[in-house]
Order: C-alpha cells, then structure tokens, then sequence
C-alpha cells in the first residue's frame, strides 16, 4: 500500500476505521483488500499530495484585481498572493468577500510607489481591454473618443506594468488582455520588457 509510506499502521487504521491488526493482514495479504477501502487510499494519498504540492508555493501580485479570477487559479496550484490593486469599489467588496482581507488592497496603482510593492515570483495583471478591443475601439470611435494608447485613462496601464516588471524583475508573469493589443503597432513597447 503506498499510503502507509506516508503513515503508520496505527494512523492508518484511525483514518479507515479499522483496528491496526487489519491494515497489518491486508499489507501481508493475509484477507484481501475490501472494494470499499480502495477509493478512501486514494483520497488519503490525493490529500498528501495535494498538500506537498501547496508547500511548495510562491508569491504573486494582483494588478487589475477585479473580484480575484485570476487569483484563484494561482491559488489553486499553491501560489500565495501579497499584495493586491483595484480602483473599482464595488469589485473590491466583492474581492474581499471571496478571499477575505487578508492584506489591504490598493487603490489605483497609477503613481502608487513602486518600491512599496512587494518583491514577488510572479506579477498577474488583468489591465483593461476596452481601448484596444475590436467592440472598444469601435465605441470609442463612435464616441470620438481616443483609444489604444492614446486612451489616457485604460490605454496606458500597461506601461505602470512594465514599469513594476522592469523595477521587481520577477520571474514570470501573465498580462490578460485582448488579441488587439498584440497586434498594436508598437511593437516595440513589448520589446523593451520581454
């Protein structure tokens, strides 16, 4: 049984509900091993791996927080989140109410301090779409608004990104946007941090 590198007999038998003289006949093949025993090992040893996994974890930041989706997925394979950005006040309420307050959560990260941001594994940044959207742009034109990085309120977030990106240097991190906004044509805008 592969479970019982990880307890001994006596947890083991506390875990399954069965006296220690069981797991020992079982392991021995002295009686065979009940159907119904075989999904409660594998939970057992889903538990402990699961929980090494967590153990090994690391840091992130979350830019353009929203109500924490992205957050969630880090979290699921272990990753820990130490600092948190999000103008929108209803979104920040919603954010706490699913992860709890753990830390404050920043305001507007425009002229937020860089070196006040934690180091960091990882940077997360769901900046907004709409002035490079193919639906943004188009009503932004229709408004004779400025869009891309002419949109001095959405469209030039991405620089305070890489502006964090340049001075935390961390070792990896994901910008969630839209297909236009890899096709703009600033290409190098892109180069300067990649």
């Amino acid at each position: 049984m592969k479970v019982r590198k990880h307890f001994t007999q006596h947890v083991l038998a506390k875990k399954l509900d069965v006296n220690r003289k069981t797991i020992s006949r079982w392991e021995n093949r002295q009686i065979p091993l009940p159907l119904y025993v075989e999904p409660a090992l594998r939970d057992i040893l889903r538990g402990i791996c699961e929980k090494q996994y967590h153990e090994t974890s690391f840091t992130f930041i979350d830019l353009f927080a929203g109500i924490g989706g992205i957050r969630k997925g880090f979290e699921s394979i272990g990753g820990k989140a130490i600092f948190t950005s999000e103008w929108n006040p209803w979104a920040q309420k919603t954010y706490v109410a699913n992860f709890g307050e753990e830390g404050p959560i920043i305001g507007d990260i425009v002229g937020y301090p860089t070196e006040e941001i934690p180091d960091h594994d990882v940077l997360l940044a769901g900046f907004p779409c709409q002035p490079f959207s193919i639906a943004g742009v188009s009503k932004k034109n229709s408004l004779g608004r400025p869009h891309e990085f002419e949109c001095a309120t959405h469209g030039t977030l991405f620089f305070d990104v890489a502006q964090i990106i340049a001075a935390k240097r961390p070792k990896a991190f994901l910008l969630e946007n839209v297909e236009k906004f890899l096709s703009h044509d600033r290409g190098s805008t892109f180069g300067s941090i990649m």
